[in-house]
């Protein structure tokens, strides 16, 4: 039964590993669950409490640059209401058309759309989009280094 435990937590955390850097997958959330299920299963022996508190501190922070950082780079660039909500909707489309990798180009695109509809000009809408597709990738590589430090946090404390 251990080995199956194990196995399971092991692909829970591998999947959440590339997760964390693929868009639409929760990876950190994911590899959460992994660290859970050996902290349960081992009465918090291989995992303690305050190292599942301390996970689910930075599956939090995870969780709140998914959702903020391209809003945030929207609105640093100087978004309009109509772009945010282009954003939405380029989302929407982006995950139909291209899959996972449309939730990072959908945004932008979508946000400079309506930006155009709202009168902006190319060049202002540009510079939107443009930080809301950087913003985005700022986002999926924190993500990524919360990812490896949940598995180098989760290594230490089995072993």
């Amino acid at each position: 039964m251990t080995i199956i435990i194990y196995s399971i937590a092991l692909i829970l955390i591998c999947t959440g590993l590339i997760g964390a850097i693929v868009p639409i997958v929760p990876g950190v959330p994911i590899m959460f669950l992994g660290v859970v299920l050996i902290a349960f299963y081992t009465h918090f022996s291989a995992i303690s409490l305050i190292t599942v508190i301390i996970i689910g501190i930075l599956v939090l922070a995870s969780l709140a640059i998914d959702f903020l950082s391209g809003i945030i780079g929207a609105k640093k660039g100087g978004a309009t209401q109509a772009g945010l909500g282009g954003g939405c909707i380029g989302s929407i489309f982006g995950l139909l058309i291209l899959g996972p990798f449309g939730l990072i180009l959908g945004p932008a695109l979508g946000i400079f759309i309506f930006d155009l509809i709202a009168r902006r000009s190319i060049k202002k809408s540009t510079k939107v989009a443009t930080y809301s597709l950087l913003s985005s990738l700022v986002g999926i590589i924190l993500n990524g280094i919360i990812a490896l430090t949940i598995l180098i946090i989760f290594i230490i404390s089995i072993l």
